[in-house]
């Protein structure tokens, strides 16, 4: 009687371990992401998401051969430029993450417009950075609508831009080094990718 309660409590503290394990692991998408794309065509950015609308929430991961600084905008185009909502986040050498939420506004002339400045109203939540096999992967998530008026574009049923860039080094003193010739963009409608 005694050796099968242990046999029980054994094979349900194996799948128990086994379940919490599938849930720790963030790096592999294992059915976490609804969506994935390869946004840099060559496999060096893999983008990942699933919209919560219901709870107005975006959850990413994003995967790039680096072990610097990732950075993604999502951007709307206005009539006199572009808007966007921009987050950088990475993993120092100690090990320690961090996040940053920019934004950017075309439309003010280039001399009088900082460069992608910190944005006071902080709705990027960093949920998990980490680097493996020279890689940096990081997991951040924001409401579809921050109601921000610095960040642009709501995300909803519409294509929209999304750039994206890296960097071999991590950001120094809150500044992030140019990505050089790390960078692209894609359109996406993440609501309904497949439009």
């Amino acid at each position: 009687m005694e050796m099968n309660g242990i046999k029980i409590f054994i094979t349900f503290g194996f799948l128990f371990l086994t379940f919490a394990t599938a849930l720790a692991v963030p790096h592999e998408n294992n059915g976490r992401y609804l969506h994935e794309q390869d946004i840099s065509s060559t496999g060096a950015f893999i983008a990942r998401w699933t919209p919560d609308v219901e709870n107005n929430k975006i959850h990413f991961e994003f995967e790039a051969q680096t072990l610097g600084w990732v950075g993604v905008s999502i951007l709307r185009q206005t009539t006199e430029g572009q808007i966007g909502d921009q987050v950088i986040a990475g993993v120092y050498e100690d090990g320690t993450s961090y996040i940053q939420d920019r934004y950017f506004n075309t439309s003010i002339p280039h001399p009088e417009r900082p460069l992608r400045p910190i944005d006071v109203q902080q709705d990027w939540v960093l949920r998990y950075a980490e680097e493996r096999n020279d890689k940096t992967i990081v997991g951040v998530s924001r409401p579809l609508d921050t109601g921000d008026l610095y960040d642009g574009p709501v995300i909803e049923d519409i294509v929209l831009k999304l750039s994206w860039a890296y960097d071999e080094l991590d950001i120094i003193d809150g500044v992030a080094p140019d990505h050089g010739p790390t960078f692209g963009a894609v359109y996406v409608n993440f609501l309904n990718p497949e439009v």
